[in-house]
This record gives structure tokens, C-alpha cells and sequence, in this order.
């Protein structure tokens, strides 16, 4: 993902934070996603991408808390080691930015996030104009909680993420041609593409954090 941003995206080098490995704990995590966010201008856009576990809790009473289980995770107490999609939510309020997506290659419930409508491309006079300069906050995960992350030797990736490459490296999800991906166009892509590819074993799910009707955008190099 990183060495696709960089060039064809023209993300600046210096602007990309990688955790890998043992690096990605939670402190590392929530150190990174912090700084970003708060440093961010309001003419700033930001992208967290994660691949790895999720998890998901039932809450006493009822309903769900999906996690992030980062490397140093544990499942007897996620609480205290995994990150809850609410502090992504917390931190994407607290952050200056305009624009703010999550692509999630982890299978999880208990999202954060309600079910806000987009503005139509059809029908919304200056379209790309307007989702650029109003604020997003999305998040597009690899699927719900009772679902597995689909992964083959042959792919040399998860499902959710041989489809996010073809989808933005290839251009494959700007469905309308026009040089640039939105983030809602991305999510159909990747419910439809993923979906076939783990045979109907995963579906991602694509939401907005909050009511705003902006949308993320990649636009080619």
C-alpha cells in the first residue's frame, strides 16, 4: 500500500508513518494516529490503513465493541491491550483535517459509526467540488463480525487487500472515469470484488464515522 501511495498517488515520503511487525502495538498505533491527526491542517487529508486481527465483544446489554487487536493484543482482556473503534472516532473528531479515511483489512462488529448517505454524483450540480471542500470522516472494513479474513497463498494478500490494490493502483474502482477515486466509490468496489473473491465468505463494509457528506478522494498522479 505504501509503495503504491507514493508514486501514484503522489503521497510525499516523509508524510508516510509504517508500523510493522512488533512495531505495531498499541502504543505505537494510537501514538502515530494521534500525532497525525492532531498535526493535520484543515486543508489536510489522511489515510490509516491496518491490516491485521480484529475482534469483536458483546456488551452486556446487548449490541457490540469491535477492537483492533494490535501485536502485543490479548484476548482475555481486550479492554486494556486492543484498540476500540470508538477511540478512532474519538481521535477523527479531535483532528483538524478535512478529510479523514480508515481502510480496515480486519473482519469485526460493533462499528462506531452511522449509516449517513453520501450526495449523489448524478444528481449534485459540481459534484467533486463539493465533496472536496465539505469534511468526511469513513471507514471501509474487510467485513462484519461473524466473518473471516480471506486469505491465499496465490493471492499474496488478504482478499481486502489484492482488491484495494487493483482498485486504486489499477484504477479499477473510478467507475465513472473521470481520474479520480472517491472513498464511496472504492467501498462499492471492494463489497462487490471481495465478496466474489472469499465466495461470499467476507462482505466489507463501507460507513461514515459522522454525518458529514464529503468524501476521501484519490486523485492519480
Amino acid at each position: 500500500v505504501k509503495n503504491m501511495l507514493i508514486p501514484k498517488f503522489d503521497y510525499p515520503k516523509e508524510n508516510v508513518k509504517l508500523l510493522l511487525n512488533d512495531e505495531a502495538n498499541k502504543t505505537n498505533i494510537v501514538n502515530v494516529i494521534s500525532e497525525v491527526s492532531l498535526k493535520a491542517g484543515e486543508n489536510d487529508r489522511i489515510l490509516v490503513f491496518y491490516a491485521g486481527h480484529g475482534e469483536t465483544m458483546p456488551l452486556p446489554d446487548g449490541g457490540e465493541m469491535g477492537y483492533l487487536v494490535p501485536v502485543d493484543g490479548r484476548q482475555e482482556n481486550l479492554y486494556a491491550s486492543a484498540i476500540p473503534m470508538n477511540d478512532l472516532k474519538d481521535l477523527s473528531n479531535m483532528s483538524k483535517a478535512k478529510h479523514m479515511l480508515f481502510l480496515v483489512d480486519a473482519c469485526y462488529g460493533g462499528l462506531a459509526a452511522v449509516g449517513t448517505r453520501g450526495l449523489e454524483p448524478a444528481k449534485t450540480p459540481n459534484y467533486l467540488e463539493k465533496i472536496t471542500n465539505i469534511k468526511a470522516r469513513q471507514i471501509i472494513t474487510a467485513g462484519g463480525s461473524d466473518e473471516k479474513v480471506i486469505e491465499k497463498p496465490e493471492w499474496g494478500h488478504s482478499a481486502y487487500t489484492m482488491n484495494l490494490l487493483r482498485a486504486l493502483k489499477d484504477g479499477l474502482a473510478d467507475t465513472n472515469g473521470d481520474g479520480y477515486i472517491t472513498a464511496g466509490e472504492l467501498g462499492l468496489y471492494l463489497n462487490e470484488k471481495v465478496t466474489i473473491d472469499s465466495e461470499n465468505q467476507q462482505t466489507p463494509q463501507s460507513r461514515r464515522l459522522t454525518s458529514h457528506e464529503g468524501e476521501f478522494v484519490f486523485v492519480y498522479s
